[in-house]
């Protein structure tokens, strides 16, 4: 019963503790990109990488211990009164300090240095999952950011639209416009506070999704806004790929995945080589009858495996063909970070160009917007024409946005595609 408390008690101490270490962030104020990238190094999927990287790590270190010396302490207690079957009654109690010392196991050294490998190449697959989680919060963070954008941007169009409806009305009640004119300009004012409030819902969606990626409270109160374009940037192609293929993480971690893979062509060449320990023994304590108080043995043993109906052979053929995969997954990794590195700057220049129009775009909407109002004005344009215009400006100012976004998820998609947001591994 007191066992059954006690595990109780603990379990739910432990529970308190998860509860409590698992407690969202609370970020009121400004939060910016470069505070999305390091608080995305620590987000859950980047915290189940680390949780890989430590297992493989631990099984590295479990390899390396069998070619180290190891020492333990063992006690044997005997206590014989098997006198009818001819063995004399006795009584042991001994303690023993024993001492095994690998001298020669190039097989289990060998296996250490693939796992060593192995767990190089972990670290590396942890660093690119990381970088795959930064980018993704990245582009949640522009995505959030562009639907505030269009938040505001509708909220100008609504002030349009009342504006508009107001100067209907007095013309109306100028006698220089039909009253029907109202109902529709009404009816254009909702569909603009309908599209502003779908617009808010979308908004407090992107902010939310934002949150759970960088386990941050869901009350709290965030501002933030997106990049502003360089339109000036001229990427240089050849230093970026160079920059992938010595930063990017799984290339780093195909690299040494084929280590690891020749480390394990070598581990299985050498089962065909003998095994070689030394053991040391010293023991303590007495007896009855008396069969000495205190002792030790030294001993070498060695082991040469001379038939094994063709394991070692195909363990050596498997490993050769781990080899080979690893080869053929380097190079096809290598070429698919060329491939993401020519893609991310081909959108980008994309990118660049499409914000460039927006803005033409847009100027061009407020001008045409200018010439109706002046014509409306003047008693030479008709009402279509002003409604017309601000739903061109309206669709004008969320190309402009939606270019601000492309923008930035094409440059997050470079940074991703070289490297940049993975830590060192």
């Amino acid at each position: 019963m007191r066992r059954a408390t006690v595990a109780i008690v603990l379990a739910a101490s432990i529970a308190t503790t998860i509860s409590v270490s698992a407690q969202p962030m609370r970020w009121n104020g400004p939060l910016t990109q470069a505070q999305v990238i390091a608080r995305a190094q620590q987000s859950f999927d980047a915290e189940f990488a680390r949780l890989n990287m430590q297992s493989a790590a631990a099984r590295a270190q479990s390899a390396l211990s069998r070619v180290l010396p190891s020492v333990s302490i063992s006690e044997t207690t005997m206590n014989s009164t098997l006198v009818q079957l001819g063995m004399p009654s006795a009584r042991q109690t001994y303690a023993s300090l024993n001492v095994r010392v690998p001298l020669f196991v190039p097989q289990a050294w060998a296996a250490a240095r693939a796992a060593g490998e192995t767990a190089s190449a972990a670290r590396a697959t942890a660093a690119m999952e990381i970088d795959q989680a930064v980018m993704v919060a990245v582009q949640q963070y522009d995505a959030a950011g562009y639907a505030l954008a269009v938040v505001e941007q509708r909220g100008i169009d609504v002030r349009d639209q009342q504006s508009h409806l107001a100067f209907t009305k007095e013309r109306v009640r100028a006698g220089a416009a039909p009253r029907y004119l109202i109902a529709r300009d009404r009816a254009a004012l909702a569909h603009a506070e309908q599209s502003e409030e779908d617009a808010k819902v979308d908004a407090v969606r992107a902010r939310h999704a934002l949150e759970v990626l960088l386990d941050i409270s869901l009350t709290s109160k965030l501002s933030f806004s997106l990049e502003t374009p360089s339109l000036g940037l001229t990427p240089n192609v050849a230093a970026l790929e160079q920059r992938a293929f010595t930063q990017r993480p799984d290339v780093l971690a195909a690299e040494r995945a084929l280590l690891a893979a020749r480390r394990g062509i070598t581990r299985a060449r050498a089962a065909y080589l003998p095994e070689i320990f030394a053991t040391a023994q010293t023991y303590n304590g007495s007896s009855d009858p008396a069969l000495g108080r205190s002792g030790a043995q030294v001993g070498v043993s060695a082991s040469l495996p001379l038939f094994d109906a063709g394991s070692r052979s195909a363990d050596v053929h498997v490993a050769r063909a781990n080899y080979e995969r690893a080869k053929i997954e380097l190079d096809r990794t290598r070429l698919q970070a060329e491939a993401d590195v020519l893609d991310a700057v081909r959108e980008l220049q994309a990118a660049q160009r499409n914000v460039a129009t927006a803005r033409t775009e847009l100027a061009n909407a407020n001008v045409t917007l200018h010439i109706a109002r002046v014509r409306e004005r003047a008693g030479k344009g008709i009402e279509l024409d002003i409604l017309d215009a601000l739903a061109a400006v309206a669709s004008a100012r969320e190309d402009v946005v939606r270019a601000r976004a492309r923008y930035a998820d094409s440059a997050a998609a470079l940074h991703r595609a070289v490297g940049d947001y993975a830590p060192a591994s």
